[in-house]
């Protein structure tokens, strides 16, 4: 687990149960738990950590306290809250409400110990995320604006379409966007198509709300961009869970983008993406717009490190030098894991009298590594290739570095070979 990011206090008489949450909730990274059986140690842990709970986990039955107590102690504190609970009711669900609790989870079955861990997985990851909600009326504004902010979304309002595409421009992002239909000058569909225009579905989630117009509306949200509708008024826990929802689903989308981006065991892209954009990117430099180098990077003698100390730490060279690469690549470098050991850098204007240093500065960083195994420490060297000419197509700069780093094999490897 990762440095503590996110404390939390959970609440729970029952030993079996608490256990199992705190079981649930430390298999969330950055998360550490503070546990309480009783309203005294409730009270002790908190007066002892002041400020620090990022949020609690509240039963509202304890050995000490049978009227929820707790929740209200943590609400008064403004300590965001979950209930967790096996009392079911309108009346106490009312109460709960009335006390501004994020939201409740009916302890009733063992599928609840996983419901529980994603809401609070969900809500922690709210909290780096940006969300904008969008309407003319300030009471509406105001409400559904503190709801995101209960849930840990860090927030932004607008009071109307030319608003909300400026503040989106300001922060492209912002990953959630809730908007109101009925507004001057620019309603809700029209600005839902605006901002389509540079934000996919897969990247931003719309969900529109309206009071009129039923499902017509609904269906019209949904057929020019929106991912979702929710239609005024509504529940508090319905909003929470749409919300959810669609969060949820933009995650699991940039999960699968990224597998299909990325190299799995390097994390770097991998050979498609690099290919993706380097087109992209040679289609600028043909236009003049951007110098570009490909360069291709391949470890010497990676078999025999294989073969010597096996394929797990032959895996752990490999992220060695990704990460090396990282370190030493630009922001605007493209770096990726072509297959194997051999890696592939776009590297986007370079000025023509550092190219050779750079170049070189790849082949060192890489000679420089030490990576302990077994009480031993592995070491070793890469050979590049590398074009700096403008072909006719990116793959033939490509071909060309591969050419090139044929040449610094022949050559004796540890070195650089230009192919112009």
């Amino acid at each position: 687990m990762g440095a503590v990011s996110f404390r939390i206090l959970l609440v729970e008489d029952s030993a079996f149960f608490a256990a199992a949450v705190r079981r649930q909730l430390e298999t969330i990274e950055g998360v550490t738990v503070d546990q309480a059986g009783t309203l005294a140690e409730t009270k002790a842990l908190i007066e002892a950590n002041p400020g620090r709970y990022s949020l609690a986990v509240l039963d509202v039955i304890l050995p000490d306290s049978t009227d929820a107590e707790a929740v209200e102690l943590c609400a008064k504190l403004k300590i965001p809250s979950l209930v967790f609970t096996s009392i079911v009711s309108e009346d106490f669900r009312e109460r709960l409400m009335s006390m501004n609790v994020i939201d409740y989870i009916i302890k009733d079955n063992p599928a609840s110990l996983s419901i529980l861990a994603q809401v609070i997985g969900r809500i922690l990851k709210n909290r780096n995320t940006k969300a904008m909600i969008v309407d003319d009326s300030s009471t509406a504004r105001h409400y559904v604006g503190d709801l995101l902010a209960h849930y840990q979304f860090q927030v932004f309002k607008a009071a109307g379409g030319k608003e909300a595409l400026e503040t989106l421009s300001e922060h492209p992002d912002i990953r959630l966007v809730v908007t109101d239909f009925h507004m001057p000058n620019m309603n809700g569909v029209e600005m839902i198509r605006a901002i389509r225009q540079n934000h996919p579905r897969e990247e931003l989630s719309i969900v529109g709300i309206s009071s009129g117009g039923g499902s017509a509306t609904a269906a019209m949200f949904i057929k020019h961009g929106a991912n979702d509708y929710i239609t005024k008024p509504f529940l508090r826990e319905e909003f929470f869970f749409r919300i959810n929802q669609n969060m949820d689903t933009l995650d699991l989308l940039g999960a699968y983008k990224k597998a299909a981006n990325h190299d799995f065991l390097t994390g770097l892209y991998n050979r498609r993406h690099l290919t993706e954009i380097g087109n992209k990117l040679y289609a600028s430099q043909r236009r003049g717009k951007l110098t570009l180098a490909s360069i291709l990077l391949d470890l010497d003698f990676f078999k025999a490190v294989n073969d010597e100390y096996g394929h797990d730490l032959g895996d752990a060279v490999l992220v060695a030098v990704a990460d090396k690469l990282r370190q030493t690549t630009r922001e605007t470098d493209i770096v990726a894991r072509m297959g194997g050991e051999e890696f592939g850098i776009l590297a986007v204007n370079l000025a023509p009298d550092h190219e050779e240093a750079y170049f070189d500065r790849l082949r060192q960083a890489v000679a420089e590594l030490a990576i302990p195994a077994d009480g031993k420490i592995i070491t070793i060297t890469a050979s590049l290739g590398v074009c700096t000419k403008p072909f006719d197509a990116l793959k033939d700069m490509l071909h060309a570095a591969d050419k090139a780093l044929y040449q610094a094999k022949a050559r004796g490897r540890n070195c650089v070979v230009r192919a112009d």
